[in-house]
């Protein structure tokens, strides 16, 4: 898959987007903070290097704060028992749909905030063990995918969710339903979404078998299985 980028708990050369199961059981590992890794790279002051550090404050001066989104709450979300979820932690993703902006944090709490009012909406944990891992907007039906690992299986496998951008909106995060509920996205399984083309890749390693969705409406459109596959692009 060529569009997007890939995410995984052990980084590797890629392109799409990919999340991968953990082979670790218990909590789940922090993502890299791919904001530092631009910074770094924009202002290091290598020949080759895009920018100085010279540069890069030139470039940056006429950035200005336009507003704060803090998806920390103090008296603790009413629905979260797990112990790191009520701790504040930093921010690893931020996804921009219409007027409503999702953040979310490296312990998994991920929120929605309104553009138009700039307070906080919902959170997107929907029950009380749910870690989020990713999320992806899918700009086909206007919805946002939430990809999660759960306390009770040990965070051991993926679950995917979709819920309609409206239902968000109006504070009703529990509205959505699940996606590939017939796929074991137990490690080394992975669910790969792909922006440009459509698509949505998985794979289960239980059985061995990749198999590819329409993103317009999960209908699965074709499976490949073998075990001597050792990866697959669209």
């Amino acid at each position: 898959m060529d569009g997007g980028r890939r995410i995984a708990v052990s980084p590797r050369p890629c392109s799409g987007r990919r999340i991968l199961a953990s082979k670790k059981r218990g909590r789940p590992d922090a993502f890299v903070n791919s904001v530092k890794k631009l910074q770094r790279r924009e202002i290091c002051s290598k020949p080759h290097r895009a920018f100085s550090v010279t540069d890069a404050q030139e470039r940056f001066r006429n950035i200005r704060l336009q507003e704060e989104y803090d998806t920390h709450d103090p008296k603790g979300h009413c629905s979260m028992v797990l112990p790191f979820l009520r701790k504040r932690s930093k921010i690893i993703e931020i996804v921009a749909a219409q007027d409503i902006v999702f953040a979310l944090a490296q312990s998994g709490v991920c929120a929605a905030f309104s553009r138009e009012t700039n307070r906080r909406i919902c959170f997107l944990n929907v029950t009380a063990d749910e870690v989020i891992r990713s999320l992806f907007y899918n700009k086909n039906n206007d919805s946002l995918i939430t990809v999660s690992v759960y306390a009770s299986d040990n965070f051991s496998s993926l679950k995917c969710r979709s819920t309609r951008i409206e239902y968000i909106r109006r504070g009703q995060p529990d509205a959505g339903f699940a996606l590939f509920e017939s796929e074991s996205l137990k490690w080394p399984g992975f669910v790969e979404f792909d922006d440009v083309n459509g698509k949505v890749l998985t794979y289960s390693a239980q059985d061995s078998i990749y198999k590819v969705f329409d993103l317009k409406n999960y209908t699965m459109l074709y499976s490949i299985s073998d075990k001597n596959v050792q990866e697959i692009k669209i």
